[in-house]
This record gives structure tokens, sequence and C-alpha cells, in this order.
């Protein structure tokens, strides 16, 4: 049985693509132990319209911590 695709949160601001952290959710996030002490990370990245997934850069920076 093949693994259903996430399909994360989007949005276009002046023409320009947004997509929400992975750890936005962190029971589907594939990294959810770089996520924010809240739990959730609430934070947008420009993507391009191919993008399938991002972890922002804040969740990217806690990454280096570990």
């Amino acid at each position: 049985m093949a693994k259903e695709k996430t399909i994360w949160k989007t949005k276009e601001v002046d023409g320009q693509i947004y997509m929400i952290c992975q750890n936005s959710n962190p029971s589907l996030s594939k990294y959810p132990e770089w996520g924010p002490d809240s739990g959730v990370c609430d934070k947008w990245s420009q993507v391009v319209k191919e993008t399938a997934a991002v972890i922002c850069s804040d969740c990217t920076q806690r990454s280096l911590k570990i």
C-alpha cells in the first residue's frame, strides 16, 4: 500500500507562493524534533510552485543545535 501524501498549506501573496513549515503539524512532520518548544511552528517560507514540503529557517537552525 502506498503512503498517503501530505499536502501542506500554501498561500499566494503578491504573486509569491508561501508554504507553512512541516512542524506546523509535528505528527506529520519528518523532523518534529526540530520544532519550537511550544510544539507547533507557525512560520511560512517562500517556495516555488513545485515544492512539496518545507522546513522553515527557524526549525532548520534548531537542527544545527542537536
